[in-house]
């Protein structure tokens, strides 16, 4: 199916039935999904999807109003109902005097396409329903038997697919995106009865051979289970925190939240003025790079066509710049940074692509080394944020630090503290920069937190 063809026939249909703009995009895509336990295939999934959303502004007596609604249908009927009812909705919908519509963006020009094109041939990810089975089979038996302490199983799983998307505007633009993935992950519980602790581990890369060895991704998940049997309580304190690559990422994410453009319209973020404040240590730089070697998220373009470029966005410690779709970018006076996300239906959002923190230059065991009392963290539970205020309170699991090494298993604790505080306390990041999907990070070290215990 040619969905080139069908963005652009879309856009011709809404045109006559009186959109003065549209746009719209076009997804197909294909995955399979199988999970083993104990040695035996428990279940194997198929996923084809399909469909393609459309946008519609049209003049209203009061001024440009838009809608938008999605399809599955992607027969010439089908289309035209699609066109028909995004019109009609639009008819009826309060105009927005600050409505961005779907012209002048900031495109790719054709040679940028180009040579995206070049840089980022379409690929396949390598599997067949065979080779995953074999993986997963494999990944779960080195997490089984390699650990004596490990009695159950959760099951290891093998996924792979392929996506086709297009995005067309009624200004001409119009473009592609090819994009294959592979990934396995593994689950497994150590101990018996009450005493019993559960822990996993995963990898995903664009293509299966990239990724990481069964044998060696099924024996992290059974040590990371082993290690935390015993785990305790521990009593109420302050001490530096130290959490692991995987739960660095969240921290990450409180960021992302805050500074963006929609959050701060609306007035749900605690960095509200924030731009060009230093909210972190001079040493700490994070960027966005939509085009890295080993990023899952690497994209030309945004959801609006938006050229998408690499950017600092802590820079020595500074913010500098929130993230904008170009709606907010209007009314924020703020230059539309490319990083609109779009859904088939629904109003355009805001997210980024590849994130990667820079690693500093001592080893997790350099840090520990650092601590005289301190937690690290490697779960995360709940999900007590408040974006307008920025107090941070979560359940955590982990490791006691003590006098510079790691001494026992922690579990049934709070760590609390506010995330302005959190991100000024940074006093440590680890050389072991770790790629997790679409972010980078190495292990983040905070100097001051709250811990509820017993």
């Amino acid at each position: 199916m040619n969905l080139r063809d069908k963005t652009t026939q879309l856009l011709d249909m809404i045109e006559q039935q009186g959109a003065k703009h549209a746009d719209a995009i076009a997804v197909n895509s294909v995955g399979e999904s199988i999970h083993v336990r104990h040695g035996k295939v428990e279940s194997i999934e198929a996923e084809h999807a399909q469909g393609i959303g459309l946008r519609g502004f049209v003049e209203t007596q009061h001024g440009l109003a838009f809608a938008s609604a999605s399809t599955s249908d992607l027969s010439e009927k089908g289309l035209q109902t699609l066109a028909k009812q995004v019109v009609d909705m639009a008819n009826i919908s309060e105009p927005d005097p600050d409505v961005v519509p779907p012209v002048n963006a900031n495109h790719p020009s054709a040679h940028a396409l180009q040579t995206w094109a070049n840089q980022h041939p379409k690929t396949a990810h390598g599997w067949h329903s065979q080779a995953a089975q074999d993986a997963a089979l494999a990944c779960e038996e080195a997490a089984l038997y390699q650990q004596k302490d490990i009695q159950n199983s959760e099951g290891a799983t093998a996924g792979f697919g392929d996506s086709h998307k297009v995005y067309a505007a009624s200004d001409g633009f119009i473009a592609e995106n090819h994009k294959s993935s592979a990934s396995l992950s593994v689950s497994v519980i150590a101990g018996q009865d009450e005493k019993m602790q559960r822990d996993y581990a995963w990898h995903s890369a664009f293509l299966a051979r990239d990724l990481r060895d069964a044998n060696s991704l099924g024996l992290e998940a059974a040590n990371r289970a082993s290690s935390r049997l015993g785990s305790k309580s521990i009593s109420s304190r302050n001490c530096p925190v130290v959490f692991e690559p995987r739960i660095a990422t969240s921290i990450l994410g409180h960021l992302i939240s805050a500074i963006n453009g929609r959050a701060i319209l609306q007035k749900r973020s605690f960095l509200l003025d924030a731009v060009g404040e230093k909210l972190f240590p001079d040493f700490i730089h994070l960027s966005e790079d939509p085009n890295h070697i080993d990023g899952m998220a690497n994209r030309l373009f945004d959801g609006e066509g938006t050229i998408c470029q690499a950017k600092n966005i802590i820079e020595a410690g500074k913010l500098t710049t929130f993230l904008t779709d170009r709606y907010a970018a209007k009314r924020l006076q703020h230059p539309a940074t490319g990083n609109a996300s779009r859904g088939l239906t629904g109003d355009i959002g805001i997210g980024t692509a590849n994130l990667i923190l820079q690693a500093g230059s001592m080893s997790p065991q350099d840090i520990y080394h650092d601590i005289q009392d301190g937690f690290l963290v490697t779960e995360l539970m709940g999900f007590g944020i408040n974006g307008v205020t920025g107090d941070y309170s979560r359940g955590a699991a982990g490791f006691l630090i003590e006098n510079g090494r790691i001494t026992q298993p922690v579990q049934g604790i709070t760590i609390a503290s506010n995330l302005k505080d959190m991100f000024n306390n940074i006093s440590h990041v680890g050389n072991d920069l770790t790629w997790l999907g679409s972010t980078a990070t190495p292990s983040i070290t905070i100097s001051n937190m709250t811990i509820a215990g017993q």
